[in-house]
Formats: structure tokens, sequence, C-alpha cells
């Protein structure tokens, strides 16, 4: 018997379908034979246009109204019979904390303070530091105190400034020796985070676990960035040594569910991580329906699941063509653009499923008249009512910190 028939068809509902990879992810499933529905607190998000989805369902947007928010997730779980829930986006944080009451599904993600504690970019580098690995030196900036004397103590050095709970890079800064202090608003209720910047490659990794088992893996370069902020080009490394990395921190703290980090690779072979995201990432657009990620995410696999070495880039390919150009800097670079483009497969585009490209146009100027509404920048509108950025204290003072199983250390070097 093949593990397919063994695995058998599953009732998934996928949350945050704004977002490419949860597109992608979607149409995985539905090649793979699972009824797909799809719920999204935006009126045009991007799988509401996919063919690969049962249904579409509107639902309230978490940040402002959370409890209808629970309230409409426990219904469509039990009217449409849902077998597994993956939240996609940062829906996930208020996900999390009802996942109980989600009854006879399982739902693929783990304890709300766990996710918070990693989605904490001060806590998550406490923890590495925790575990004796290397990471790059951090500081907790939560007053104007705070800056003042970080700047007398550290001015000399490169630093990156990021808010503790943030995402694409939105309002990173970078300070360096001699210049003047990015004004940000610091305040025990928005905390930043200084982090020294470390020379290097940067990577991406994406994972799904359980119970601290890995179950699939995956990484790329950022290489081909939205500014300073998300990749938007992917190609396999399969780096061994940050497979052996994220296989042992997801080990030591028993974690479960889909899991993202970003790291810097400084040219001695050291590995710096900058930051995790405890959710699904683009790493998700390496996969091929074949390889079957659905094992993975069901955890019915006895082993990792990567995509296979070789296989075709993805890309987002409308932002490619804004902001690859202007990344590529030298002569060699553009050559690099432009075969990048030429290789790469479009995640949102598909000959199978015409929606999602067709209606772009139409998201975008949804998103713009929201933005506008809001006074919002349109970068940001993307996520604005699924964010969690708070309760900070609550989950950096340990109140909310969970325990951890002491293993080896991850192995180094090589490729998968």
């Amino acid at each position: 018997m093949s593990t397919r028939k063994k695995l058998g068809s599953r009732r998934i509902l996928i949350t945050g379908g704004r977002a490419p990879a949860a597109l992608d992810l979607a149409r995985q499933l539905s090649a793979l034979g699972h009824t797909i529905y799809a719920a999204d607190s935006l009126a045009s998000p991007l799988l509401r246009f996919s063919r690969c989805i049962e249904k579409f369902i509107r639902i309230p947007g978490p940040r402002d109204n959370a409890s209808a928010f629970a309230e409409a997730l426990q219904a469509i779980v039990r009217e449409r019979s849902i077998d597994l829930l993956i939240p996609t986006c940062e829906e996930i944080f208020y996900v999390a904390q009802i996942k109980s009451k989600l009854q006879g599904c399982t739902v693929l993600t783990d304890d709300f303070g766990k996710l918070i504690a990693l989605h904490d970019k001060a806590s998550f580098i406490r923890l590495v530091e925790e575990m004796e690995l290397p990471a790059p030196h951090t500081v907790l900036l939560e007053t104007e105190r705070d800056m003042h004397a970080f700047l007398e103590r550290e001015g000399t050095r490169k630093w990156v400034l990021k808010p503790v709970f943030s995402r694409f890079a939105n309002h990173t800064r970078l300070y360096g020796p001699g210049e003047a202090l990015p004004r940000i608003n610091v305040s025990p209720d928005n905390p930043w985070v200084a982090q020294h910047f470390v020379e290097g490659r940067e990577y991406c990794v994406y994972a799904v676990a359980h119970k601290g088992r890995l179950t699939a893996y995956a990484d790329y370069a950022a290489d081909f960035t939205a500014g300073r902020g998300a990749t938007i080009y992917f190609k396999s490394c399969g780096r061994r040594d940050l497979f052996g990395w994220v296989e042992y921190f997801v080990r030591e703290i028993r974690f479960t569910g889909q899991i993202a980090f970003d790291f810097i690779v400084h040219e001695s072979g050291v590995i710096y991580p900058l930051e995790c995201n405890p959710r699904a990432t683009s790493g998700l657009h390496l996969f091929a329906p074949e390889e079957g990620i659905d094992r993975a995410l069901l955890d019915c696999t006895d082993t990792v699941i990567i995509p296979s070495p070789g296989g075709r880039p993805a890309m987002i390919t409308a932002a490619m063509l804004m902001y690859g150009a202007a990344a590529c800097g030298t002569p060699a670079g553009l050559r690099q653009w432009i075969a990048g483009l030429a290789r790469g497969r479009d995640v949102i585009f598909s000959r199978k499923d015409w929606g999602p490209a067709l209606a772009q146009g139409k998201i975008l100027l949804d998103l713009w008249r929201e933005a506008r509404a809001k006074r919002v920048p349109l970068k940001e509108i993307t996520t604005y009512d699924i964010e969690w950025n708070g309760y900070y204290e609550s989950v950096s003072d340990g109140g909310d910190r969970f325990s951890r199983r002491k293993s080896d250390p991850p192995p180094a070097g090589g490729r998968l």
C-alpha cells in the first residue's frame, strides 16, 4: 500500500489566505487529494481566487476583534468538519490561544507562550544564548534612557535597530559610528532591540516539526529582497550546517508547528541567527506536490522531507521586477538577476489556476484603498489586522517561558 493511501484525504482549513505561501500550500495540498477551505479577514486575499479551494470564508480580523475571530473559526471547524487547521500568518498567535476550543480538529501550532518567546526578537536571542550557540550581541531598548546609554556604550560599532515585534524588516534602521541615531519611538509598550551588525551571507530557513522532531526543511539565500525586507527569490541551498542548527533548536524546545529563521553565515562558517518566525514563510515555495509536504504537516513521515536538489527556483515575479534590478549593483549582479528571472517559477501564476494571477490588480487596489483609509503604509497594511505586537512584559520576563531538553550540539559542514 502506498504512503498516499495510508495518509488518506483530509479536510484542511488554511488561514492567512493573503500570503503567496498560503496559496502555494493550498495548491500542493489540493494536488495531493485533500479538500481545502480558506479563511481570511481581507475581502480579497489571493487564495479566494484559487480553484484549488472548496470555499473561501471571510472572518473578522483578530487584532481588533479577537472574540469574533475565535467564534468564526469554531463555527467553520464545526460546520465544515475540519480535520486540520493550518495558520500561515500572524493570526497564528490568536489561533494558538483558542486551539483547545477547536474540538475535533488538529491545530498546527505550538502553545501561545512558546510562540511569543520566539516571535520576541530579544527573547529569541536570549534562548539561543542559553543553548550556548553563537548569536549577535543584542541589546533590549525600552526607554529613551536605554537609547542614550546604548549610544554612549556601543556607539563605535555598527548596529541594526528594529522593533521587538515586527515583520518584513518594517521599521528596521542601520546605525554606524559617527552617525546620528535614527529617530525611533522607544517605550515599554514599544520596545526595540539593537543587534550587532554581522558581515556575511544571509539565509532563510523554513521547517516543520512535531514535538521536537523535524519533519520538513528548506533553506534559501536572501540574494534578492524587497528593499531591506522579505526575500523575493527562492533557490534551495541544502546547507547541512543550517539543517543541523535547526534540527538541534527545535529538538531543544520540543517545538510543534511551522517555524522559520533568518541567519547570517560569516565567512568563517559561524552561524548567527538573527530572528525567528514561528509560522509559515516562503520556504514553502521550494516544495513540489510530489514531495508530499502534507506528510510533514500531519506528522506522517519517518524522514525529513527536503526539496529535491537542483529543483527550479521560485520567485515573486512582480517584486523581482520592482526591486531585483536595483539590488544588483554590479554588471555581474545584473546578469544574475536576468538569469534568475529567466529560470524562476512565479509563485502566483499557474497554468492550472489562473485566478490569483488575474486578480492581483484588484487585490493591490483594495489594499491601497484600505491603507489610505487607515493612513498606514501599503507595505504594512498587508498584515495590519492580524499582527501581534504585545503583550511584551508577559512574555519576556520569564512568566511564559518553556522548558527545554539538553542534547548534543548541532553538526557543521557540507550539503544535504
